[in-house]
């Protein structure tokens, strides 16, 4: 079963929330629960909150269900995947569908995300479509030379026409350990917990 992963979440270097994972050993599988909560001020005022929970089930290395709910600064979206033998029903704010294809979703904290040159992968907000191109950037230590990992570049669009643009790293167990993104023209980085300095 994984470790869980906790993460400090900055905005040009100021911490605005967490992103956090945890998991529990199933019958059949393991399940993942992971929480996200962002808040941005300025002057005082909340100009931007993002709420994001997501439950996961997955078994033999397959995703079995998940249901997530995301309240993007009050715009609410949702997603839901259950599975019947080897067929998947969608459901989401974007989209509602039947699909055989295996699923990939945007939780990223499985390192088969970034396996090939590209993927196509479920967002978890609404149950759209990400293809992401997935370039390799080579090994790097982070955390002060602690933690050997393998760094990658993820590039793709959301369905409203955003772009989306990670740099993510994977430590040598494959697990997800850092993660940079730039969101309305500001930096957001994920710095884990266990190696944050400003973690109390």
């Amino acid at each position: 079963m994984p470790d869980d992963i906790k993460f400090n979440v900055y905005r040009n270097s100021s911490l605005i929330g967490f992103h956090n994972l945890s998991f529990s050993q199933l019958d059949d599988g393991i399940k993942a629960e992971i929480e996200i909560k962002f808040e941005v001020t300025f002057l005082g005022f909340v100009v931007y909150d993002y709420y994001h929970k997501n439950v996961e089930v997955w078994s033999d290395g397959k995703l079995n269900t998940l249901e997530t709910f995301t309240d993007k600064n009050g715009e609410e979206l949702s997603c839901k995947v259950s599975k019947s033998k080897d067929t998947y029903n969608i459901t989401g704010t974007s989209r509602e569908t039947l699909s055989d294809e295996t699923i990939i979703p945007t939780s990223y904290w499985r390192s088969e995300l970034i396996e090939g040159v590209e993927k196509k992968t479920l967002n978890t907000q609404d149950c759209s479509i990400i293809n992401f191109t997935i370039e390799p950037l080579g090994k790097k230590m982070i955390y002060n030379n602690k933690v050997k990992t393998d760094h990658y570049k993820l590039k793709g669009k959301e369905s409203t026409g955003e772009d989306v643009i990670i740099d993510i790293w994977y430590d040598k167990f494959g697990r997800w350990v850092k993660m940079i993104f730039i969101k309305d023209g500001s930096e957001i980085e994920y710095i884990s917990k266990k190696f944050d300095k400003n973690n109390e």
